[in-house]
């Protein structure tokens, strides 16, 4: 018979629920229990028993020196996985690690230095825009200057082509991911699954022009 090892501090809050609305609606709910509990603290988040690592040691501990130790894809609720499916965010173990190697060329050594001009031209684009404009909030404009600089390096889009319309979706898929999964109505996580599903649609059918032409992408 096993002994069973203790827990870390920290509560676990109400049943099911736990801890969840403090942790949607205080952006310092972690650092407030890192301060009372110390770099290891226990919760509930989305009716999960939730364990957070704090601090540059207890990352490194969970990310590199017994990363083997954990599972990405069980510690997420099951709205990640039918949010993100089969990504390499929620793989693990040798599969994890194949699939890595297979994109790290693309983002190494030639492969970034070929995306550095691409870069360069949508800043000053982006710069000519920011002159003329006398009101600015930065970080909405930065926020789609960097999307779109995602966009056009790794799908491969035209530079202003639906950044707009993609840039909403890909906000309505995040914006999902730690809310409660309520699929039906006006819900966060009713706009996370259509914004998915328009992503996937619209990735699709770039995968298809790919096949009919060679452009310099990672998608490619």
């Amino acid at each position: 018979m096993s002994a069973q090892l203790p827990l870390p501090p920290g509560r676990l809050g109400l049943p099911l629920l736990g801890e969840t609305l403090s942790f949607l609606s205080d952006p310092d709910f972690a650092r407030k229990r890192q301060q009372r509990y110390g770099s290891l603290f226990k919760s509930r988040i989305i009716g999960q028993p939730t364990v957070f690592f704090c601090g540059p040691e207890a990352n490194e501990f969970l990310l590199s020196s017994h990363a083997d130790c954990f599972s990405w894809r069980g510690g997420w609720p099951n709205s990640f996985k039918e949010l993100l499916g089969e990504s390499l965010f929620l793989q693990e173990g040798e599969v994890h690690r194949r699939n890595r190697r297979l994109l790290m060329p693309a983002f190494h050594g030639k492969a970034l230095e070929s995306y550095f001009s691409t870069m360069v031209s949508l800043s000053e684009r982006y710069l000519t825009q920011w002159e003329k404009q006398r009101h600015l909030t930065w970080f909405l404009e930065l926020k789609k200057f960097t999307f779109e600089v995602a966009s056009v390096l790794l799908v491969g889009t035209t530079p202003g082509d639906n950044v707009d319309e993609l840039a909403g979706w890909f906000s309505d898929l995040t914006n999902g991911l730690f809310t409660l999964p309520l699929k039906w109505g006006p819900t966060p996580y009713a706009k996370a699954l259509k914004g998915r599903d328009r992503l996937l649609a619209y990735i699709e059918q770039e995968i298809a022009k790919r096949r009919r032409r060679d452009r310099q992408a990672l998608l490619s």
